[in-house]
């Protein structure tokens, strides 16, 4: 599920694409976009933050680095790929051809405040006061 080389955690796969299983909405999806067998980038956050839970923050943060723009946008044809901001969390990336790694739905705070909760509080240790405090 971790392509290293494409950039990108999929949520799943293979796509949704052929065959009689109806697995609901995500089968109207482009097979590699969003829930269909791209990078959902919630669940990518998830998958971080359940390695930096096991005590692997090695990991965690390897696949933290995976996840964070700027690294999608570190050469022209890393950006010329990736295609959206390099500044902003993509709410998912493609993993099917022509397009694999290109970004999508940005600005999508959601996908962005799950990714800086993981960074802050499971990697790096933060809490906040109104946490310790119960």
């Amino acid at each position: 599920m971790v392509k290293r080389d494409e950039g990108l955690i999929k949520l799943l796969t293979p796509p949704f694409d052929e065959g009689d299983l109806e697995p609901g909405y995500i089968k109207s999806y482009v097979p590699g976009v969003r829930e269909n067998g791209g990078q959902y980038t919630h669940a990518a956050a998830w998958v971080i933050m359940a390695f930096a839970k096991m005590g692997d923050g090695n990991k965690a943060m390897e696949l933290f680095d995976l996840l964070n723009p700027i690294n999608h946008s570190r050469t022209h044809i890393e950006y010329s790929r990736y295609k959206v901001e390099p500044y902003v969390m993509a709410a998912d990336v493609y993993s099917v051809p022509p397009h694999t790694g290109r970004g999508g739905w940005t600005w999508y705070t959601g996908s962005a405040g799950w990714i800086y909760r993981v960074g802050f509080e499971y990697i790096l240790g933060f809490k906040s006061v109104e946490k310790l405090l119960r």
